[in-house]
């Protein structure tokens, strides 16, 4: 069964902050080395380069915008972003960031290839500081004085090294410097830490809190801050999270290109919905190893089949066609080190075996049987060959290919690059090979029986597809072992992720797209990136009763939208009158969609806050659809103050206004500020206060702040419909 959301499309219009940028020596100098390419590949890269340039804040104007390229994974990313900085330097900007992921030697994949695909013939048109930290601020400032290259920065993207490269901007001198130029952050995988992992993470404690993960957001912002003009732009190929999580806060798109795959390349279409090649085996039921649920005491038998064709595809392709110089095969059982070990063990273990059988003498009694064996996978992995040879032809050549191939271990602390032409075939047992970013080069066989016990995320499982990539010199031995499950569901993503791209593609903004565009499918047997936050455990913990969201940023935006939202609302109800006015209070029930309107526009620039807004609109949605509630009620705090101007005082601890709420009279004359609230439906006050702070930043400045109260019935009764959806396997 398939989820429907239809959205009504409407004409486009031209946006107004485009131009179009000129294409010169560096952005052919660059395209002329990728030989690889053809005409038009070159020409769509350009293309597409443009599009995303187009809506950059132009060089000289003190402004900052947030867009998205969208690609499919394995399709050639680091390709487009490469043009785009090319393209950037063509145009008149100085300065390109990367933020590279959180792993070392992704940072340093990235520093090799933009030196290699940039200094072309030791051409001075880039210079390229790497991780830079504070010792090179007078380096940087004396290239932005009086040098022409354009600066390049490849970062890790982890707070200690993004604050690192902040505090080089900052610095005043270079502060005067930036005022005339052009700066673009690109973060490559800008979804890998989604507020999704953040509002998982601690979900035992009573509220989110720092850690290196908002410290990481945090320090994003700070360099964000730190540039008067820069266009930050996010690639990735799972971009549900930046899209079906509306947020005005942080790192929010304005504007998207789909970027388009090379030709050959092999992503989930052709392996999914393929009518002439059938790529996909299926893993029976009882070999899905789970710690738990099904521990294996011996090597599956699929996994046996899939090994013994993946030897034999290195026999054909890369030591008797030498088609390729290796192969490589991928086996992902789950996150648990000791599930990885033993899956190694017994892949080499039978590597092993594999070799003595072979160098047996004929009469061995196994060696006949393993003999029918490869042959049968060799008809198996064969069968889509156009000169494939006689199975007696490469049989003298398999104990060589056992040989040459390797196994790797790669666990969570591993961050060794893989040697790929040390070997003829290499086989990786792990977790870590999944994780954004990291290519496993020739990529033809892939084991995966990984699955989780409900429902997995959209964007979770298509970040597993390290399988997909431009694979057609060798797609006639690419096969991929998974559970049938799985395989369902990566048949359903395909469907979604092309009506995403066809929505998005007749679509000039995110905006435009999440209100007006064409209709979006979603299967059943996925959860959308938008819900899968809403874990029993979670709203357990962090949505039951009282909670503040403190803050003191935005405070003049915040308190018009405050005052706007109050003066629409006509049905407010007077609470009972207390002896003075900051302690009468009103209230009025709104409906769901008209506060998220609202609290939308509520702007909060602290991770732990932002992501309680959005969980907790995920919360009133889902509360909404299947608990049938149509209404928060909302409390004007101390209403009758907007009269007076006699706000309620409070004081900051911690860069935040010190408690919001008023407490129970110790005479029983007020029962306190938390008696006002609904046990039906979820409340929300409305706090407006003045703050009691002697600084000239703070002083006696006034603002809205939040408090909300999720009854815990309604939490109870998501709870127990709640079923998990979560892959237990995860570390």
């Amino acid at each position: 069964m398939t989820e429907i959301i239809s959205i009504v499309d409407t004409a486009q219009e031209p946006p107004k902050d485009y131009f179009m940028p000129v294409i010169r020596e560096r952005t052919m100098a660059f395209m002329n080395s990728q030989t690889k390419l053809d005409e038009d590949g070159k020409l769509t890269i350009i293309e597409e380069a443009q599009d995303i340039l187009s809506h950059c804040i132009l060089p000289g104007n003190q402004e900052n915008i947030t867009n998205i390229a969208v690609g499919y994974v394995q399709s050639g990313k680091t390709l487009s972003f490469t043009t785009l900085t090319a393209l950037a330097a063509d145009n008149g900007w100085r300065i390109i960031i990367y933020l590279t992921g959180t792993k070392t030697n992704l940072k340093e994949q990235t520093s090799a290839r933009l030196r290699s695909d940039l200094i072309i013939d030791d051409n001075d048109d880039y210079k390229i500081f790497a991780d830079a930290n504070i010792s090179d601020r007078n380096r940087v400032k004396n290239f932005m004085e009086m040098g022409e290259e354009t600066l390049l920065f490849p970062i890790l993207k982890h707070y200690k090294h993004i604050n690192s490269l902040a505090q080089i901007f900052e610095d005043p001198e270079i502060q005067n410097l930036l005022s005339n130029y052009g700066v673009i952050i690109i973060d490559d995988e800008a979804d890998q830490a989604s507020f999704n992992t953040f509002a998982k993470k601690n979900s035992g404690k009573e509220d989110w809190e720092d850690d290196d993960f908002s410290q990481t957001y945090s320090a994003i912002l700070r360099l964000k801050k730190a540039l008067p003009n820069h266009s930050y732009i996010q690639y990735t190929a799972t971009p549900q999270a930046a899209f079906l999580i509306d947020n005005n806060d942080i790192l929010s798109p304005k504007y998207h290109t789909v970027l388009t795959p090379g030709k050959g390349y092999t992503g989930g279409k052709f392996f999914f919905k393929n009518q002439e090649l059938n790529l996909i085996s299926i893993i029976p039921d009882e070999e899905i190893y789970h710690f738990s649920r099904n521990p294996l005491t011996e090597i599956p038998t699929s996994l046996l089949e899939a090994l013994r064709q993946f030897i034999i595809s290195v026999t054909i392709v890369v030591l008797k066609q030498k088609r390729q110089p290796f192969l490589s095969m991928m086996v992902h059982i789950d996150g648990r080190r000791d599930t990885n070990e033993t899956f190694e063990f017994w892949i080499s273990n039978n590597l092993q075996n594999y070799l003595e059988i072979l160098n047996a003498p004929d009469g061995d009694p196994g060696k006949i049987p393993f003999i029918n064996s490869l042959k049968s996978s060799f008809d198996s992995i064969t069968q889509y060959m156009s000169d494939r040879p006689d199975f007696e032809e490469i049989l003298p050549l398999i104990p060589r290919a056992i040989l040459r191939t390797q196994c790797h271990l790669v666990q969570g602390d591993s961050e060794s690059l893989i040697d790929w032409n040390s070997e003829k075939g290499h086989i990786l047992i792990g977790a870590d090979m999944l994780n954004r970013g990291f290519t496993i080069e020739r990529l033809s066989m892939s084991y995966m029986p990984r699955t989780s016990a409900g429902r997995s995320t959209a964007d979770t499982i298509e970040q597993r597809c390290r399988f997909f990539g431009y694979k057609m010199p060798y797609i006639d031995v690419c096969r991929v072992f998974l559970s049938s499950k799985s395989r369902d569901e990566y048949t359903a993503y395909v469907e979604h992720e092309e009506v995403l791209r066809a929505s998005l593609k007749q679509c000039q903004t995110i905006k435009e797209f999440s209100k007006n565009s064409t209709t979006m499918l979603l299967s059943d047997l996925l959860n959308p990136t938008r819900t899968n936050i809403l874990s029993d455990k979670l709203v357990r913990d962090k949505l039951i009763g009282w909670r503040q969201m403190l803050s003191l940023d935005c405070m003049h935006e915040n308190k018009r939208l405050c005052l706007d939202f109050i003066d629409k609302i006509s049905s407010f109800i007077t609470c009972d009158e207390y002896d003075n006015e900051i302690r009468n209070h009103r209230h009025a029930l709104v409906p769901i969609d008209d506060f998220i309107q609202f609290f939308r526009e509520f702007k909060y620039l602290d991770v732990p806050n932002i992501t309680r807004k959005i969980v907790t609109i995920q919360y009133l949605q889902y509360i909404k659809e299947f608990e049938g509630i149509e209404f928060v009620d909302v409390y004007q705090m101390a209403y009758q103050t907007e009269t007076s101007l006699n706000y309620r005082r409070r004081s900051i601890k911690n860069d935040k206004p010190n408690n919001l709420q008023a407490g129970r009279a110790a005479n029983g004359s007020y029962p306190g500020d938390k008696h006002f609230h609904s046990e039906s439906v979820v409340s929300v006050q409305l706090h407006h206060i003045v703050l009691d702070d002697p600084g000239v930043i703070y002083g006696k400045k006034d603002l809205f702040n939040l408090a909300f109260y999720y009854p815990a019935s309604i939490g109870e009764d998501f709870i127990r419909l709640d079923k998990p959806i979560e892959d237990e396997d995860i570390e």
